[in-house]
């Protein structure tokens, strides 16, 4: 009994650390929670567990891979952007990685398509998904899960700028793909369909979770009591419920 209480604890207080990490990043503003500081947070995680590889793509980076869907996104930010891709080897085989995806856009003014200025403060959450694939990387690496596993946060700000993407332009995802953007508000399927494009090459996943504050038309269909949850697998779908 002592066993099974204290190990019921180490995953509470882990768990309940996790969560802790989360409301902390997306509580921070803007202006000190960068894609930068993001990177930092993730660091410092990983500094603290051997099972963790981290990889860091700056913008050059992104470019050369032609993630011109994600670059479009943050082209009108002098914040230079980050992709974030931290590797957790738990298991000793070489079982295909479960992959946690974490939309990271650390601000969105909705660029060209600027959002109302009224509660557009609230934007700060739009890295939520950022922050709790974080957060879950804190908490598997703490508690030395048997599992293999990948966290990646494309992080970057959506703002206006001189550069900054124009409704009506087109560009050409990582897939080669051609996208015209009609609304530069649409970026978060921008962002992860380049990192979408980009997991499945690199890793075969067994698994992909996306984690996004994408669409606040969630809110009108299901109020503030739920989530919305989309998946290709009801099996694997109700395993998270």
């Amino acid at each position: 009994r002592s066993s099974s209480m204290s190990k019921g604890l180490k995953h509470g207080e882990s768990i309940g650390s996790a969560i802790q990490k989360v409301k902390y990043l997306g509580d921070l503003p803007a202006n000190i929670c960068t894609p930068s500081f993001l990177v930092k947070e993730t660091r410092k995680i990983a500094n603290k567990n051997k099972s963790i590889s981290l990889k860091v793509l700056n913008e050059s980076d992104m470019k050369k891979l032609k993630m011109g869907s994600l670059l479009s996104v943050t082209a009108g930010a002098s914040e230079p952007a980050k992709l974030i891709v931290a590797e957790y080897k738990g298991s000793k085989s070489k079982s295909k990685p479960i992959v946690i995806v974490g939309k990271g856009i650390t601000f969105d003014t909705g660029g060209v398509s600027l959002k109302p200025s009224n509660a557009m403060d609230e934007m700060k959450y739009d890295m939520c998904g950022a922050a709790t694939t974080i957060g879950l990387l804190q908490m598997v690496s703490e508690l030395k899960l048997s599992i293999n596993a990948v966290f990646i946060v494309p992080a970057c700000e959506n703002v206006v700028g001189s550069r900054a993407t124009k409704p009506g332009d087109i560009v050409t995802s990582l897939s080669g793909q051609t996208v015209e953007n009609l609304n530069t508000d649409a970026e978060g399927r921008l962002v992860l369909a380049d990192i979408l494009t980009y997991v499945q090459s690199e890793y075969d996943p067994n698994r992909i979770i996306d984690l996004a504050t994408l669409t606040g038309a969630i809110l009108v269909s299901l109020g503030h009591e739920m989530a919305g949850l989309f998946t290709n697998s009801t099996e694997f779908g109700n395993t998270i419920i």
